[in-house]
């Protein structure tokens, strides 16, 4: 019995020296509790005593090319040290993190913390930059297809950062860029409306931006396009036909002059034969004069059109058949 009692002491005994002297699997961390923070934590991952050195450690992270540690602990000096001089930067180098790892929603909305909390950045042009390249990088993204229509998420995100870069810097110089591209962004969502508004934006609010011959015609275009799709109604075809016919007489551009006049002789055909659509209608039920009201509008309004041709043939024929 003593033997026993002896050998299962001499176990547990060399049980606990083995428990002292193993490593201790770095899988497992332990946590403290402090003071500063209220709470516990790992001390892997505690600040640093001063903005200066939790700085310094958040950029041997990003030299190194650990990018994901570098924009934790940088993110850490902005939540532990928020109205340190160092705050502001490393927020950007927050998103400058992100943005290496290819996370680029992720990097923006740092980039715009940046602005938001601390809007003398030094970095407000670069980060104007920096934003503007990742709008571009959304609205060039390959995107998956349904039913021949993009998937809008990344449009979306595009036409957000653009007009948050107009917002940031309405005098800078990708303000009216971010515009025309939001506007390009809105059109292929086949949202007609919001891209003209911003055509509209650019033209009065940019004068003497070099986009704005570019603008007239894509507002023009955008009408157009919007005659096309049965929920907008007709007088986008009217709003078209009098922005191309402005441009062909007075812009300066003549690529842009030649486009006008292709679109506005299918806008004339269009328009014609929506009218006659309606003489036709009218000739059906033999409301022969009220066909002839319309087929008179055609023939006077698109002269020289083969629409215009056949509307005198069909006016001739029902007047003859009024004296019948």
């Amino acid at each position: 019995m003593i033997k026993t009692i002896k050998l299962s002491t001499i176990l547990i005994f060399t049980v606990f020296l083995c428990m002292q002297f193993l490593p201790v699997n770095s899988s497992y961390a332990f946590w403290v509790w402090t003071p500063k923070t209220k709470g516990a934590i790992n001390p892997k991952f505690a600040v640093k005593d001063s903005p200066k050195e939790q700085f310094d450690w958040a950029m041997r992270f990003y030299k190194d090319s650990e990018f994901q540690r570098a924009a934790d602990e940088f993110l850490g000096l902005t939540e532990f040290y928020p109205d340190s001089d160092l705050a502001p930067e490393a927020q950007y180098y927050a998103g400058r993190s992100f943005e290496e790892m290819g996370k680029y929603l992720f990097a923006y909305r740092n980039y715009q913390d940046t602005v938001d909390k601390y809007p003398y950045t030094k970095r407000m042009k670069e980060i104007i930059t920096r934003e503007y390249n990742i709008a571009n990088i959304f609205e060039t993204k390959e995107t998956p297809k349904l039913m021949d229509l993009e998937l809008s998420i990344a449009l979306d995100r595009a036409v957000e950062v653009y007009k948050k870069i107009v917002e940031n810097s309405p005098f800078g110089e990708y303000a009216d860029k971010s515009l025309f591209k939001a506007a390009g962004c809105y059109r292929r969502m086949l949202k007609y409306t919001e891209a003209i508004e911003l055509y509209e934006q650019i033209i009065n609010d940019y004068p003497e931006s070099r986009l704005v011959p570019e603008a007239k015609y894509q507002l023009a275009y955008t009408r157009y396009e919007a005659s096309l799709d049965p929920e907008y109604d007709q007088e986008s075809t009217d709003e078209a036909l009098k922005e191309f016919k402005h441009i062909s007489k007075t812009t300066p551009v003549p690529s842009i002059a030649k486009e006008a006049n292709i679109v506005l002789e299918e806008l004339r055909s269009k328009k014609a034969g929506s009218i006659l659509n309606v003489a036709e209608f009218y000739e059906k039920q033999k409301k022969y004069r009220s066909a002839i009201i319309y087929y008179r509008d055609v023939a006077g309004k698109f002269p020289g059109t083969e629409a215009a041709k056949y509307a005198k043939e069909k006016i001739a024929y029902l007047n003859e058949e009024i004296e019948k």
